[in-house]
């Protein structure tokens, strides 16, 4: 009769246990939505990461506020974004596109990451394209907590 009990009393605590720390991995989430503009020249890099559910999401694009029209050529993405690595890789073909004063240009949709466990993690964000021939490059970093 002991030793049934004892069972009984680890299997409640092993529930109890597992149930906590699945609790704590189920409610982890992005604290706050961050939304960030970085200006270079002619152009501003928009982000914004936001909460989704079973993880979070950055949108990226980039805005041209010159004068007149421009061209610009890049590699897929337009817009890379990685967590905790400052690794951008820009493998698509190239694309060409022209912009007029005050054009946003978003040609990737937005990235969805899974929700990593509780901390503080860096996101890191480079654009980086050809403007009439020359070579422009973007870059912002943003910590991003979770909680």
């Amino acid at each position: 009769m002991r030793k049934w009990i004892g069972m009984i009393i680890g299997v409640i605590l092993i529930i109890f246990v597992s149930l906590y720390w699945l609790n704590g991995q189920a409610f982890t989430e992005l604290a706050d939505n961050k939304t960030m503009a970085v200006q270079e020249g002619d152009f501003i890099l928009h982000i914004r990461a936001e909460g989704v559910e079973g993880g979070f999401q950055v949108f990226k694009a980039i805005q041209y506020v010159g004068d007149e029209s421009i061209e610009i050529k890049h590699q897929t993405p337009l817009v890379s974004v990685s967590v905790n690595h400052p690794n951008h890789d820009y493998t698509g073909s190239e694309v060409t596109n022209m912009l007029n004063t005050g054009n946003s240009y978003h040609p990737q949709k937005s990235k969805t990451f899974k929700i990593p466990e509780d901390g503080t993690y860096t996101l890191f964000c480079e654009a980086r394209f050809a403007a009439d021939g020359e070579q422009m490059t973007i870059t912002h970093q943003a910590e991003l907590i979770f909680q």
